[in-house]
């Protein structure tokens, strides 16, 4: 009987709910990560070409934004569009996701 409870014991210590140092280094990693990917949004607008650049613009807001994807966004040129993408703010830049037509 008292070499159960040693074991019981000891799967108590092993399955412990205090992390240990790897585990919290692993948690803050991931935490990290988490923080680092940027959060995917819904934009709605206009694509128009500027330059070598297509822009999704956003008149309720008077603002634009370059798009990271010619490809995907040169055949909605002129046409009203939602972006589905991650905002880079610092260089108002959506990474375009997918582009699809609003009729």
């Amino acid at each position: 009987m008292k070499r159960t409870m040693l074991s019981l014991a000891g799967l108590l210590t092993l399955f412990s709910l205090t992390p240990t140092p790897i585990q919290s280094a692993e948690l803050s990693m991931l935490a990290l990560q988490a923080k680092s990917q940027p959060e995917t949004e819904t934009f709605m607008g206009t694509v128009l070409k500027n330059g070598e650049n297509f822009v999704l613009s956003d008149s309720a807001t008077k603002t634009s934004y370059t798009l990271d994807n010619a490809k995907k966004a040169s055949p909605y040129e002129g046409t009203t569009v939602k972006v589905t993408g991650s905002l880079d703010v610092s260089h108002n830049l959506i990474h375009v996701e997918s582009i699809q037509g609003v009729f």
